[in-house]
């Protein structure tokens, strides 16, 4: 790592209490997140598959949990992310000409794939088509909407104060559909049902990767120790200890970052 460098050697994930304990006990699952990229002239909303992380200090976590993503989480080095092909995200501004040429541009490979009938020339594009389409599952737009189950936290949040780093998994796993349209994905059954197809996909990690380990207030401190222990198949005696240092509450975050 860059010394005196403005971001941090590490990338958080935070979600619920029992995501986590799931996640300490198999690491990470992929699903599908719901994406919107606006522009001034277009909107295309969509899914991917993926696991997201932020790319922030410990002193800026209290402001990031705010946001409703969870008050338990995980930290884990930068060295693991880069091994396993992690990315950060491409920020792009609704009101830039660039996003509506973005969105164009896929709107035209649609259109130009859809009239082709010679098979080798259809393959050629498709896998164009499927270039452009990975660059279009790490774009997001700086600011928009904050959603959070289907209500409006807020109407213009600033995504990049994120700084959010994507796993998605490669286009060349079969049977797994890098888009969905954002129809086929409304309601929570229907979500599940597309999670299910990539159930199988795991995104693995090490004890050695972990940095932190936080949880909401020390009552949950006990009940993780005793959930590391459960899971002892992954984290031996030493690992545990090791562990048990880097275990932070989100009160602590609170009072004293």
């Amino acid at each position: 790592m860059t010394k005196n460098s403005l971001y941090p050697s590490t990338l958080f994930h935070f979600t619920k209490k029992d995501g986590f304990l799931n996640i300490l006990k198999e690491t990470f699952k992929i699903s599908y997140a719901r994406e919107a990229i606006k522009s001034p002239k277009n909107e295309r909303k969509y899914a991917v598959p993926m696991v997201s992380f932020c790319d922030i200090k410990l002193s800026e976590i209290k402001y990031f949990i705010e946001k409703g993503y969870g008050n338990y989480g995980i930290g884990l080095t930068k060295e693991w992310a880069n091994k396993n092909g992690l990315t950060p995200v491409m920020y792009i501004n609704r009101h830039s000409d660039i996003a509506d040429n973005l969105i164009e541009g896929l709107n035209s490979m649609y259109a130009h794939i859809s009239k082709l009938s010679n098979k080798s020339e259809l393959n050629r594009m498709a896998k164009s088509y499927h270039n452009i389409l990975n660059l279009y599952r790490y774009v997001k737009n700086y600011e928009g909407e904050l959603i959070r189950d289907e209500l409006l936290v807020d109407s213009n949040y600033r995504f990049a104060d994120e700084r959010e780093w994507r796993y998605v998994p490669s286009l060349e796993i079969p049977y797994i559909e890098p888009f969905v349209a954002i129809s086929n994905i409304k309601t929570k059954s229907q979500k599940e049902l597309y999670n299910q197809k990539v159930s199988h996909l795991k995104l693995s990690f090490e004890p050695e990767d972990i940095k932190y380990l936080f949880v909401e207030n020390e009552d949950d401190i006990i009940e993780l120790i005793n959930h590391l222990d459960y899971a002892k198949s992954r984290y031996d005696s030493v690992t545990r200890k090791r562990l048990v240092s880097r275990i932070l509450t989100v009160e602590q975050i609170k009072n004293d970052f």
